[in-house]
């Protein structure tokens, strides 16, 4: 498959200007005139509908440009070597083979901190960060981000993006600083074009007509020109090879460049929503429904997917890898919420971590495994000690070697992809909404 990316035109402004902006003004919703009170409406009723453990929106889409919290100050008191407040602790995981044994601190050298937005009752609305180069853990600065029915919170280069009283905001990353407004909607998507954003609108409030989307600059809060999505459509995120397209709340996926038309990946008519990033989209097919029993002291009764066959496409290339559900498990598991995650992909595009889980399926239970996109190896490598309950999330090392996950004792470990190596922390882990890890901070 061959298509053109969609381009965009980043407006060039002087570093001053930008300084000196307080607030851009907000891209307009194109033909409508909804305000925000409306959109959170809308929002809040279809975030009820969701059945979502401990009624936590529980959101596992971050941005691949990780970086841009390297300056977010600490404010608060770091929490105590806990699973965080509002949710309690799970039931041990299914049993497994028995694992080496963690053999010492994560080292120092995966210069990397551990990023964690935890969303729940009772929980302080931080992001927690843990330094594992100065193993100092610390709340960092946040904004008041509304969780809503989107992806709460968006890292991109120096800026973080968020959702909040129906606008989508960006902040500085050298400080609190003073959010900019990027626009008048909810939906936004990861864009391929360095420091840009998707924004999409006419999808809340639902309307009739069509569903316009719009790059923007969030340096300077200029938009580009509005541009339609074919009928029956929505934006998931932007690509070296066009514009990745669902139909509208489902399945197939399409790739998409204005003037042509829509292009279905393969296999994708049921697919399950894994990852994306700006060349590799990850879905799973065969999938058939499954709960947790009610009786279970943590995630009872949650309703989930177990799927056959996970497929991971190349935009660029036109290439599929199959991977089969590995044995002894009973099927992939789809993020849950249905939604994309940008952080389950390296950043270098070689390697995948995906959850499958083991029997029985009523308990929930999911274990990590590590997928080699290059190269001609095809068979999934289980990650030592990792079983979790589903909701349990998973980072990668800025430099793609290490993968940071939920070990033993509900605490961070990380699993070292060329030798097999195991590594662990007293940090609490990992029943957060958004867990990705950043290039080390200075303290």
């Amino acid at each position: 498959m061959k298509t053109s990316p969609v381009k965009t035109s980043p407006v060039k402004t002087s570093t001053a200007k930008v300084a000196a902006a307080k607030v851009t003004a907000v891209v307009p919703p194109p033909g409508s005139d909804a305000g925000p009170e409306a959109l959170i409406r809308e929002a809040r009723r279809r975030h009820r509908r969701r059945q979502l453990i401990t009624g936590l929106a529980a959101v596992a889409v971050l941005a691949s440009g990780l970086g841009a919290f390297a300056g977010l100050r600490g404010s608060g008191q770091p929490p105590a070597a806990r699973p965080p407040a509002g949710r309690p602790r799970p039931a041990p995981a299914a049993s497994h083979p028995a694992a080496p044994q963690a053999a010492g601190l994560i080292p120092r050298s995966t210069d990397s901190t551990v990023l964690m937005w935890p969303v729940g009752p009772g929980q302080a609305p931080g992001i927690y960060l843990d330094n594992l180069r100065t193993r100092r853990l610390r709340q960092a600065f946040t904004p008041s981000v509304d969780p809503g029915e989107f992806q709460p919170l968006m890292p991109t280069g120096r800026w973080l993006v968020y959702v909040q009283q129906g606008k989508v905001l960006a902040v500085p990353v050298d400080g609190p600083g003073r959010p900019r407004v990027l626009g008048t909607t909810l939906p936004f998507a990861p864009s391929a074009t360095p420091g840009h954003v998707w924004l999409q609108y006419g999808i809340f409030p639902a309307r009739r007509g069509p569903v316009r989307v719009r790059s923007v600059s969030i340096a300077s809060g200029r938009a580009g020109p509005p541009v339609t999505l074919p009928a029956g459509t929505q934006l998931i995120a932007g690509t070296d090879a066009g514009l990745l397209l669902s139909a509208r709340y489902g399945s197939p996926l399409l790739l998409w460049t204005p003037g042509a038309m829509p292009v279905s990946l393969p296999y994708s008519a049921r697919a399950q929503a894994l990852a994306v990033s700006a060349r590799l989209v990850a879905y799973e097919t065969g999938c058939r429904n499954e709960g947790t029993a009610q009786n279970l002291s943590y995630g009872g009764n949650y309703g989930y997917s177990a799927c056959r066959m996970l497929r991971v496409y190349d935009v660029v290339t036109g290439r599929l890898r199959s991977f089969a559900a590995p044995p002894g498990t009973s099927g992939w598991v789809p993020v849950h919420g249905g939604y994309w995650s940008v952080s389950a992909i390296a950043r270098s595009g070689a390697v995948l971590a995906a959850e499958a889980v083991v029997p029985p399926d009523s308990r929930g239970v999911a274990r990590v495994f590590v997928l080699h996109l290059t190269g001609r190896h095809r068979r999934a490598t289980a990650v030592p000690s990792s079983a979790a309950f589903l909701l349990s999330v998973t980072a990668w090392s800025p430099d793609g070697s290490w993968l940071f996950y939920q070990g033993p004792g509900q605490r961070l470990a990380a699993y070292q992809v060329a030798t097999g190596r195991v590594r662990s922390s007293s940090t609490p882990c990992c029943q957060y909404a958004v867990m990705a890890a950043i290039r080390g901070l200075p303290g």
